[in-house]
């Protein structure tokens, strides 16, 4: 019957060891996937001030366009007034 006492205290312990172990371990894991949440977050953040920068970006790169359709109207307008000058001239001489 000791034996069986001993033995059933042996288990006991182990057992106990065991759990200690598994505590340690769910310890050690929140810490980790708080570590990850503050990284994802950090992540995000950063996501976020690219998704800004971009929309300014494109706003920025349409007003250029609309820019450059505008100064290749006007060359085109000078380069019918350079024109119709020139006729005139010809005319004229």
């Amino acid at each position: 019957m000791e034996q069986i006492l001993t033995q059933i205290l042996s288990e006991l312990k182990s057992v106990n060891s065991r759990l200690d172990n598994i505590e340690e371990n769910q310890t050690s894991l929140k810490s980790d996937i708080s570590e990850i949440k503050e990284k994802i977050n950090a992540v995000y953040d950063q996501t976020a001030d690219l998704t800004e920068f971009r929309t300014e970006t494109k706003d920025n790169f349409n007003s250029i366009t609309k820019d450059v359709k505008f100064i290749k109207h006007k060359l085109h307008e000078t380069e019918e007034d350079v024109f119709d000058i020139k006729d005139h001239l010809k005319i004229i001489k």
